[in-house]
């Protein structure tokens, strides 16, 4: 377990040699950095290696072209101490979501479920059960009873408004069965729908404090699936719009990204945060922002980025355009009226 340099001018040996050379280097978990002279193109059998080895690879200053599409990231020199950080804080959550990334893109369905059986592995993991260690559940919150959503009706749509403001919208079991039951109440219309929070944050991901409460991960995966926010936003993705503002984490990020158009207020902030308490992303991020903006951006924000702002979050594609925090509401309305226009 660990990490694992490699010429990359090894690459274009014969391919019984870099299969013997890729399975000597792997041992465990392991990060796997090629630098030097990349051949080009990879030999095709190189890159089925390199797409099914069970490791994270990473292409040092590569060249920028398709060929380099095996790797998990393309990175320069001078981001390999950040890479190698984070995977060392959770080395098989990294390689979990390096090798379930691969296989996007999938059918909707078939990603959440490699998804959440990813996650669900991880959760009964030794990564997820140091870091709960170190955070134990609360039993109790003292917003336990307070409103989670709130539906309102505006003339030509529909906002649902996330309304636990004082916790940044963390989404607890509550939230996430309330919000789920207004998504699939306004799948049964054809009215657009805007999705946005009150208070500092949109949504700041999951609540912490309930984080792997569920005494049976196998179980958990299953009710996961049966509450699939994910499923839920998807299936009205084409008459939605999200506005974003403050933190935006994990299921803040992941379930906007399912949606036709996403505005988000310049003091916005997107991150994964998942990678780092032994898990991947569970709301759908590996399918939503994969077909958003590219597998390796998922892996690059829970490896390598951490928080990136709204101008970074639009030049990859997780945003549609950055406005001032006083323009959101109007901007999203507009674009919501706009969606109403189109459909008509």
């Amino acid at each position: 377990m660990g990490v694992a340099t490699l010429d990359a001018a090894l690459l274009g040996a014969e391919p019984i040699v870099v299969a013997e050379l890729l399975r000597d280097v792997v041992d465990g978990p392991t990060l796997v950095e090629v630098r030097g002279a990349f051949p080009d193109p990879l030999p095709v059998p190189t890159a089925r290696a390199l797409a099914t080895i069970a490791a994270v690879t990473v292409a040092l200053d590569a060249p920028p072209t398709a060929t380099m599409e095996p790797f998990d990231l393309t990175v320069t020199a001078g981001a390999t101490d950040d890479v190698r950080a984070a995977f060392h804080r959770a080395p098989l959550a990294a390689v979990a979501a390096a090798v379930l990334l691969r296989a996007a893109p999938r059918p909707l369905f078939d990603g959440l479920v490699a998804e959440s059986a990813t996650y669900s592995g991880l959760q009964a993991g030794p990564e997820f059960r140091s870091w709960r260690a170190l955070r134990p559940p609360v039993d109790s919150v003292p917003d336990a009873d307070a409103p989670r959503v709130r539906v309102e009706e505006h003339a030509g749509h529909r906002e649902i408004v996330l309304v636990r403001g004082p916790r940044h919208n963390a989404l607890d079991v509550r939230m996430r069965d309330a919000l789920h039951a207004a998504l699939v109440d306004a799948a049964a219309t054809d009215a657009p729908v805007l999705l946005r929070g009150e208070g500092p944050s949109f949504c700041s991901g999951g609540d912490l404090d309930e984080f792997g409460t569920f005494p049976d991960p196998a179980l958990a995966h299953l009710v996961r699936l049966d509450r699939s926010l994910a499923l839920a936003v998807a299936a009205i993705a084409d008459r939605l719009v999200v506005a974003l503002h403050g933190s935006c984490l994990g299921a803040g990020i992941e379930l906007p990204a399912f949606a036709r158009h996403v505005v988000a207020a310049e003091d916005t902030r997107l991150g994964l945060p998942e990678q780092a308490m032994g898990l991947v992303p569970g709301a759908g991020g590996t399918v939503s922002i994969a077909r958003r903006a590219g597998r390796r951006t998922v892996l690059a924000l829970l490896l390598r980025d951490g928080t990136v702002d709204a101008e970074h979050a639009r030049a990859i594609g997780l945003v549609d355009e950055v406005v001032t925090p006083e323009a959101l509401h109007d901007r999203a309305v507009a674009a919501v009226r706009s969606t109403a226009a189109r459909t008509r």
